[in-house]
């Protein structure tokens, strides 16, 4: 048999910008890109690159633009966020000029936004012109000029204004601000003056006096994130405590900047070692942890076990990359490295108001190295998670890596992406989302076919409550086909089909957001094996890298990489793969009505794999408006609170708010006829 060892180097780089909303690759669709476009055409292209397409409001914003028209929830949703200029009619179908398109595209960025940062001047709506001109882009350099603005778009200028602008607000840089309102009766302390004994509900004072139902709030330190509790009961030096959230805490609360990594938490999953430069630009220094075997070694700038909650807490937090490595055995080896990470947030929360407003910006660099030399190989492996600080704030970013590794042969893949993904949420405006993938590279050597796919799961925490949570799968799928002919001359042949696959989702799993309503999340593909814009196919033969197939006297023949159906395989076929999920809690409803003295069962409709329903604990942030006893909950007073849901370690929440109705009582003697 002809066995034929071959190489393929291969490194993509993509310099466009990736909306996870627009579906496609942001280039243009066939067509003349130099035809004028409309109006309407120009705001599905800036509602599809910043995520503005879905709207709260009942009611058309414009009386010429109806449900049936191509771009209308484009339409609705920048009408919604303020973006458009105009009040009751939109004229969709007249021609877009340079100056609506540059000015629209400014207060897509948003215009509070951008003057929170350090744009350089203050933008008004009568400077937005000069603003884009003088900090975004030079655009006398292209078709028009300032002079000029008001001659017609194309679409190849579209796609150049908008990717000016989408690149400047996704680098946008705000400053630390951190602004708050305590509730009555809190307090707050350091993190020295109250140690968990790491059992989740007991913990010793050594500094300060409590009594039963006081709100303590922990403030965060280098070495731990905030967190608060509801004292339950005290004995000397020791108490017995529950877990308080936000709405405990804080009548106001408001938080923004943007924030390098600080990892405090490392949690690795089973089988995984930690390994990490704690040091930006040291590559000398390292530390490496497996909490399986209870071991960690620690040097300067590295972690430590802690024994009591098996958490691996960096010594310094100034490392901003940790790297995952797995030994799945068999000869499968795995390396995920999460770094650069960066996170951007504008959060305003009131207890009375709930959340007004939350803008986060999420930035990493991921990178995967996958080496096997076995048989068929299919696994989907938890890698573990990182919580990041967001500096002296209440706020964390959590990241949570899960892989899905597919194999047939011999194989060494590398492949690296810069991620951004934004998700905007603003009271009575809807959800704006989106997704960019930058400058994915892959080197790739193999005899097989090969899946690869890291999905990351970015979620904002305060208090340990989850306010919105992004989901990124990207990665790399090769096809890899052989025709070898055993007894005859004829070239032993390889195809390759190789193309890179990108899905995202927001607020998959349960969070503040979804509380509020079931339309502020959503989900999507911008790339599968269909529209990816690294689409190859690659044709060996001996191991020669050849233009067209020489078999069969010259003719030029492709070995099959499609289906039965003629389609391209995806990842899901080769390997039987389901999609990529979290552990969390799902339940029905994260919303219940009460009337006083009414009950309801909060429905549970899964659980991570390790844990049962019957394993959940469940506890109530406010007693005065209901209790709850098993999943059971009893409304007692009126009023608004939350149900936490937990596992038994803590590892997986929910939160489920309950309203309980004032009862109406007519004191005004009224008798009806």
């Amino acid at each position: 048999m002809k066995r034929k060892a071959f190489f393929l180097l291969f490194v993509l780089i993509l310099g466009v910008l990736i909306s996870s909303c627009a579906g496609d690759s942001g280039g243009s669709e066939g067509g003349d890109g130099n035809a004028a476009i409309s109006k309407g055409e120009w705001i599905g292209l800036l509602g599809d690159k910043f995520g503005y397409n879905s709207y709260e409001a009942a009611e058309d914003f414009y009386s010429d633009v109806d449900s049936g028209y191509e771009y209308y929830d484009e339409i609705q949703a920048c009408a919604e966020w303020e973006i458009l200029p105009e009040d009751s009619e939109l004229h969709p179908d007249e021609d877009a000029t340079w100056k609506y398109a540059v000015e629209t595209s400014v207060r897509a960025i948003g215009l509070d936004k951008l003057n929170k940062s350090d744009a350089g001047m203050e933008v008004t709506e009568e400077n937005l012109v000069d603003f884009f001109t003088q900090n975004i882009a030079d655009i006398s350099s292209g078709d028009a000029d300032a002079g000029d603005l008001d001659m017609e778009l194309s679409r190849t200028d579209a796609e150049l204004i908008l990717g000016y602008a989408y690149s400047y607000a996704c680098d946008l840089t705000l400053p630390q601000r951190l602004e708050y309102t305590y509730n009555e009766g809190v307090t707050e302390v350091s993190a020295g003056d109250i140690t968990p004994n790491g059992d989740g509900g007991t913990a010793t004072v050594h500094n300060g006096e409590y009594a039963p139902g006081d709100i303590v709030y922990i403030a965060p330190s280098e070495e731990s994130p905030a967190y608060a509790l509801r004292v339950n009961s005290v004995e000397n030096d020791q108490i017995t405590y529950e877990a308080a959230g936000m709405e405990d805490v804080y009548e106001e609360l408001q938080v923004s900047g943007t924030f390098e990594a600080a990892v405090v938490n490392i949690q690795p999953a089973e089988g995984v070692t930690i390994t990490q430069a704690a040091v930006p630009g040291n590559a000398a220094v390292y530390a490496s942890c497996d909490p399986d075997a209870g071991t960690a070694e620690a040097v300067t700038g590295g972690y430590v076990l802690d024994e009591k909650s098996g958490r691996i807490i960096p010594v310094a937090s100034k490392g901003n990359s940790v790297h995952f490595d797995a030994d799945l055995g068999d000869g499968v080896s795995l390396n995920v490295q999460l770094s650069d990470i960066k996170v951007t947030s504008d959060v305003d929360f009131g207890i009375f108001s709930g959340l007004k407003k939350a803008d986060v910006t999420v930035s990493f660099h991921d990178q995967i190295e996958a080496k096997y030399t076995a048989d068929h190989y299919s696994k989907t492996v938890k890698l573990g998670t990182v919580e990041v600080l967001l500096g002296s704030t209440p706020l964390t970013a959590e990241f949570s890596l899960v892989a899905n590794i597919g194999f047939d042969g011999e194989v060494t893949l590398t492949y690296a992406s810069d991620v951004v993904a934004n998700v905007n949420y603003k009271k009575g405006s809807g959800l704006a989302k989106s997704v960019n993938n930058n400058n994915p590279e892959c080197d790739f050597h193999a005899e097989a076919t090969i899946t690869a796919e890291p999905t990351i799961k970015a979620e904002l925490c305060c208090l340990g409550r989850g306010l919105v949570n992004a989901k990124v799968t990207s990665g790399v799928v090769a096809v890899a086909t052989a025709d070898v002919d055993l007894l005859g001359e004829e070239p032993a042949c390889i195809d390759i089909y190789l193309y890179v696959p990108l899905r995202w989702a927001i607020n998959e799993d349960g969070c503040l957001m979804t509380s509020i309503s079931s339309k502020l999340k959503a989900s999507g593909v911008v790339w599968d094996s269909e529209n990816s814009p690294v689409n190859q196919r690659f044709h060996w033969e001996d191991g020669v890298l050849v233009e067209a197939c020489t078999r069969g006297q010259g003719d030029e023949v492709e070995t099959d990489t499609v289906n039965e159906d003629g389609e391209p395989y995806d990842e899901y076929e080769l390997f039987d793969f389901e999609e990529i999920v979290f552990g969390s809690i799902q339940v029905s409803a994260q919303m219940i009505y009460l009337s006083s003295g009414e009950t309801q069962t909060i429905q549970i409709l899964s659980v991570p794999g390790e844990y049962a329903a019957s394993d959940l604990v469940y506890t109530v942030d406010d007693s005065s408006v209901c209790s709850v006893s098993g999943g059971t909950v009893t409304a007692v007073g009126s009023g608004r609170t939350s149900v936490h849901i937990s596992t038994p370690d803590g590892l997986y929440n929910v939160f489920v708010s309950v309203i309980v109705e004032e009862e109406y009582n007519d004191v005004s003697g009224f008798q009806p006829l």
